[in-house]
């Protein structure tokens, strides 16, 4: 029987007692989009309900659409909604429900184009489709753009024989009659195949166009196709699905896109960088870089969330695509992230650091700030502990607190620290006690050592320094906690690391109370007591701590009885092990000393003058 029912008098399957609604999830996916279409075509089918008492109904089949009636009108809306009323019981209204979820199916992309073709040819734009149907204006055009694809290509993909990503492929096609001869030779490949599914693959198709691997479309991105055509440039083939454009003069589209780079490099510069270079350097390796890391405010935040759901999140979008609103709001949104870089980068770290750039996969400009070169490093960690404690003395005083002290090491204490690690695993590699029943095993460790340069990191090969941490698990624990323990430079660390970290170290050493007595002394006489009391408890501080780590501050600790006691003797296997490993570095480090001398040497002779009369002589 067929009603009709006040929007708020009906509920929703799954909110029903009984439970009748199929669907968990996905409810909410693309209501919007419905909303859209019955806003502006009506609604064209009615609801499934059953009766749920006190004048309510529960929708068995159209929950979705009552998601969309809300949206229009609002859930306490009076909007009479058609209804037909099934008298059955839950079982039955649950069967009602899954049978439509089941057998509901897309139209083929083929039959979309087809009816949005005969929509357009009624008068209806673009965009008013996209409106009417909940699509954005680029989903029609792709769909519409599938109007290329010749008959017999259409067909094919109707019947199977490839899915969209190839259909999409065969739209770079010249025309009709380059796609027939390309789907003739490829059906002629997969019936010779006696592998695969059978099917003709995206690839296979950009294989037989000749479909640039390098993407060159991202180029026309960046460059923006009115920079590209003002200076004569032609676009042959439009590519609405990615950015695999075909341009009439890919040399002409290379330079406009390195003008526009080399134009952002001097935009940097005059903003006070002290470096932009295009692309990162052979050695980029051995640069530094700030640990500043711009942050949005909470309004800032918000508001970029907004402008988000303004441009979409469809990164194929060209500038020319967008509509105003998107427009607007793009620009909106690099004015807040500009800001954001300018609050977080002051003049005095720009000058001491540098920039990066780029062109990103889909045709953006990628910039990496903060780049710091080799010999700028401890000058730029100096300045940026400076600017941080500038920034939180602000902070604080506009917060009416104290300023805080730094919470972090530096970056020089922490490449120290680093290197002192990358020792102490060069040392357990060489004395662990398994060497002894290999010999092979000692050849290969003794390589392996040869290779590892504490002090020039990415010198080291990347097989080996990317292993380290996965070498160090498989080391004997003794073997490399007594390592780790000689190799930490306690003075070093102590003396230069910050007050609240070296009180953090007492506390977790000895007690929380022994180091809340201390804390009003100075830096000085903090780290000196820290030195000659904690020394003794085999304390590390957490860039040292592995695996292998079981002292003071690790998970499940548990204080000796004689919290400060003697220094405990190393085991007389451990002290073995490391004799053994020193003696195995020994080779290691003449050769070392003799390459270091050698060197000197030959600095020493080409800087030699030779007089005039010698030169003469000559």
């Amino acid at each position: 029987m067929d009603i009709k029912v006040p929007l708020k008098m009906l509920k929703f399957g799954h909110e029903d007692g009984e439970g009748i609604n199929a669907r968990v999830a996905g409810r909410e996916d693309g209501i919007a989009a419905l909303a859209a279409n019955i806003f502006a075509n009506g609604q064209i089918e009615n609801l499934i309900v059953k009766d749920a008492g006190d004048g309510y109904y529960a929708v068995a089949n159209g929950n979705r659409r009552l998601a969309a009636f809300h949206m229009i009108h609002g859930k306490d809306s009076d909007e009479l909604i058609g209804c037909t009323l099934h008298q059955v019981n839950a079982d039955k209204a649950f069967e009602y429900s899954l049978a439509t979820a089941i057998t509901a199916e897309q139209l083929h992309p083929v039959d979309q184009y087809e009816a949005f073709a005969k929509l357009k040819e009624r008068g209806q734009t673009e965009e008013e489709i996209a409106q009417h149907y909940g699509m954005t204006a680029k989903h029609i055009r792709q769909r519409l753009a599938l109007g290329c694809l010749s008959p017999l290509v259409r067909q094919a993909w109707r019947s199977g024989e490839f899915d969209e990503e190839a259909a999409q492929a065969f739209t770079l096609a010249s025309d009709h009659a380059q796609q027939e001869k390309v789907l003739a030779k490829l059906r002629q490949d997969v019936a010779e195949q006696d592998w695969g599914d059978g099917k003709i693959d995206a690839d296979e198709v950009e294989d037989e166009l000749k479909v640039d691997p390098n993407n060159i479309g991202y180029l026309l991105r960046f460059v923006g196709i009115d920079a590209y055509e003002a200076k004569k440039g032609k676009i042959i083939t439009r590519d609405l699905f990615g950015h695999r454009h075909k341009v009439s003069d890919e040399k002409l589209l290379k330079k406009l896109a390195d003008d526009k780079l080399e134009d952002a490099c001097k935009q940097l510069k005059s903003a006070g960088w002290s470096f932009a270079t295009v692309g990162r350097p052979n050695n980029y390796w051995d640069y530094g870089s700030t640990k500043i890391e711009p942050t949005a405010t909470a309004e800032e935040d918000v508001r970029i969330d907004q402008l988000e759901k303004i441009i979409g999140d469809d990164n194929s979008l060209m500038m020319s695509e967008m509509n105003a609103d998107q427009l607007q709001a793009r620009a909106e949104m690099q004015e807040i992230q500009q800001a954001i870089l300018d609050r977080a980068f002051t003049p005095e770290m720009r000058a001491k650091s540098g920039c990066w750039v780029d062109i990103d996969p889909y045709g953006e400009l990628k910039v990496e700030y903060g780049k710091i070169k080799p010999k700028e490093k401890a000058a730029a960690a100096a300045v940026e502990r400076t600017e941080r404690k500038k920034a939180a003395a602000n902070q604080a005083a506009a917060e009416g607190k104290p300023a805080p002290e730094s919470k972090v090491v530096s970056n020089a204490l922490r490449q120290r620290l680093e290197a002192q690690l990358i020792t102490a695993t060069r040392d357990a590699i060489a004395g662990d006690p398994l060497l002894a029943e290999s010999p092979l095993a000692e050849v290969m460790a003794k390589t392996i050592c040869s290779m590892i340069t504490p002090d020039r990191v990415f010198s080291m090969p990347d097989g080996v320094r990317t292993k380290l941490p996965t070498i160090r698990q498989a080391l004997d624990v003794n073997v490399f906690n007594a390592a780790m323990a000689k190799r930490f430079d306690a003075k070093d660390y102590f003396s230069n690391a910050p007050k609240p970290l070296v009180l953090k170290a007492i506390s977790e050493a000895i007690n929380p109370d022994e180091a809340r007595k201390i804390s009003s002394k100075t830096k000085a006489d903090i780290w000196k007591w820290a030195l000659e009391n904690l020394a003794k408890t085999g304390w590390l501080p957490k860039e040292l701590r592995t695996l292998h780590y079981k002292g003071p501050g690790s998970e499940g600790y548990k204080k000796p009885a004689d919290a400060q006691g003697a220094k405990s003797e190393v085991p007389s296997a451990m002290q073995d092990a490391l004799t053994k490993a020193e003696k195995a570095l020994k080779p290691l480090k003449r050769a070392a000393a003799a390459r270091k001398a050698a060197k000197a040497s030959v600095k020493k002779v080409a800087k030699k003058k030779v007089s005039p009369k010698k030169r003469k002589a000559v």
